[in-house]
């Protein structure tokens, strides 16, 4: 009896010990288990390669590792199995764009393309080049920047400040439903509200000039008295950033 109870404690103690080292291994298989992250960094709208941009890792928020992008647009993570990993992109005159990419346990390499969406700077109307930013509008009747102005406007100044040889022609024009010479005064107010507001952001004054045009230079068939949609009169409502040569 005594025998029997000694193997059965020595059994116990083995089958113990066993399971202790097959739970650390386990463990440890984990702890080593990495996966490979191999991806381009490419425009969205042209699938270009855009290389040397900036690529960073993060983990739970913080920075886990950051590389320059090579010449071909390339790069490469090193990522942790169980994780969920966010990458970030940027580039000049691209915005930032963010992906979510999870490391599987199986430890197979990932690919990855990280897109980026061009800045646009300027545009082309007719024969001008302009500043491409949204419509700004003002409130009728009204010469106050909102909100969502004073972002266009930013933008027109950064822009400005990116380029410091251009001038520009700030040109605002309206529809035709009121009054030829109200119209062209307060299109001239406007344009000098903008540009005393362009100086305040730091663009100098002699990069700058005002012009109100009222509605002599239509967009559209909508004159005077001629019956059109409010969307249409809206076409004629617009403020143009003219890049002078």
């Amino acid at each position: 009896m005594k025998k029997l109870s000694i193997f059965v404690i020595v059994l116990f103690l083995s089958l113990f010990s066993f399971s202790q080292e097959s739970e650390t291994h386990v463990f440890q298989s984990k702890t080593d288990c990495t996966q490979t992250l191999t991806g381009v960094v490419k425009n969205v709208k042209t699938g270009e390669l855009i290389p040397n941009a900036l690529v960073q890792l993060y983990k739970r928020g913080e920075l886990v590792s950051s590389e320059e992008a090579g010449d071909d647009a390339s790069f490469s993570f090193t990522l942790e199995c169980g994780n969920r990993y966010n990458i970030n992109g940027r580039s000049e005159n691209f915005t930032i764009n963010s992906k979510i990419v999870y490391a599987s346990s199986k430890g197979e390499a990932k690919e990855l393309d990280l897109l980026l969406y061009p800045i646009k700077e300027f545009k082309t109307k007719d024969t001008n080049k302009l500043i491409d930013v949204e419509n700004v509008y003002f409130e009728t009747d009204g010469e106050n920047i909102g909100e969502f102005t004073s972002e266009q406007l930013k933008k027109v100044a950064n822009v400005m400040k990116k380029y410091p040889d251009i001038r520009v022609s700030v040109d605002v024009h309206t529809d035709s439903k009121g009054e030829a010479d109200y119209a062209l005064r307060i299109t001239k107010d406007r344009a000098d509200v903008i540009v005393n507001y362009l100086i305040e952001k730091g663009i100098s004054p002699d990069r700058l000039e005002a012009n109100g045009y009222g509605d002599t230079q239509l967009v559209n068939h909508c004159a005077k008295d001629v019956k059109c949609t409010e969307a249409e009169h809206r076409e004629n409502r617009r403020i143009e950033f003219v890049v002078m040569q």
